[in-house]
């Protein structure tokens, strides 16, 4: 079964799961760009006294986020190919995909919902 978390709980996992980091420099990170831009906006917005998950759910807006990375997996074989393995490997063990995110929005669920989604292709 496909499952998500994030580093701080990664030693709260059952050791038999396979346990994949989708986090910067993996892959299936989002790009330095998109990172950069959401990241720049997020603090900014902070500075203006905006709660941290205010901040993260407008810059993630903001930036078109989900969309550009979307695209950014969508147009890449490699990637495709290495989501289509770990969907075959979440049929027959527990796969956690994991990254520094502790909070939602997170590039992992936009990750989970692609290899859902494979599995109708």
């Amino acid at each position: 079964m496909l499952k998500e978390s994030y580093v701080a709980k990664l030693k709260t996992l059952p050791k038999d799961t396979i346990k994949i980091e989708v986090g910067y420099p993996s892959i299936f990170a989002p790009s330095e760009e998109l990172l950069s831009d959401f990241n720049e906006l997020k603090w900014k917005l902070m500075e203006k006294s905006m709660t941290e998950p205010e901040a993260r759910i407008k810059a993630w807006e903001q930036t078109n986020f989900e969309s550009r990375y979307r695209k950014k997996i969508r147009s890449d074989p490699e990637i495709l190919h290495k989501l289509r393995k770990i969907n075959r490997l979440s049929e027959e063990k527990d796969v956690y995909l994991y990254c520094f995110c502790g909070k939602n929005p997170c590039h992992r669920f936009i990750l989970m919902d692609i290899i859902k989604n494979l599995k109708k292709n």
